[in-house]
């Protein structure tokens, strides 16, 4: 089996920038807003870039976060979120996380100009994206790809892989106001 490279910081950043890119955003005036190693169990990290994110016709200042963990994703850090959004100045917040979310994760961000995201491995991406035949991969499969987490009917986290030129999975989360969202 294919070892993966290490997920650091770094990389990380590289990751989300290419992701957002390839779904139609531009992104500029980074910089680092927080950089924190988390404690064991999770012996990951927590990385924030601030920036502005445009799509066609708007434009957001966001909080960005990068979090590597071992466990899933739970409603706490998703209200931790939402803190340092508001700390940062910004209109809303991505999160990328590079482990499962908890269902009530996505509950908590529901209300909020956030979106979830998730990074998982390329072929695990590939596998259930139903893009070709599990097992089989082409040349240009990345190591780490980005999906959206969103609820399905039974609220359970689902993982919808992010295609080139539809960001509006993004835009959406960061454009409507949450009241509008549970109306619509």
């Amino acid at each position: 089996m294919l070892e993966l490279p290490d997920l650091t910081p770094e990389h990380f950043e590289i990751l989300v920038m290419r992701e957002l890119r390839k779904v139609g955003l531009e992104i500029s005036g980074l910089r680092i807003h927080r950089r924190t190693m988390l404690p064991e169990p999770d012996e990951g990290y927590l990385l924030e870039v601030k920036g502005v994110v445009r799509g066609a016709g708007w434009e957001r200042r966001v909080l960005i976060a990068c979090r590597r963990q071992q466990r899933p994703i739970v409603a706490a850090e998703v209200e931790l979120l939402k803190d340092h959004v508001k700390e940062a100045d910004a209109e809303g917040g991505l999160l990328f996380g590079a482990a499962d979310f908890d269902p009530d994760a996505l509950m908590t961000a529901e209300d909020s100009a956030l979106a979830l995201l998730r990074v998982t491995d390329g072929r695990t991406a590939f596998d259930t994206s139903g893009w070709g035949t599990p097992g089989h991969y082409p040349a240009w499969l990345p190591a780490y790809c980005a999906q959206s987490v969103t609820r399905d009917p039974l609220g359970q986290p689902r993982y919808e892989l992010l295609e080139s030129g539809k960001g509006g999975v993004i835009v959406e989360r960061l454009r409507t106001p949450p009241k509008e969202r549970r109306n619509a």
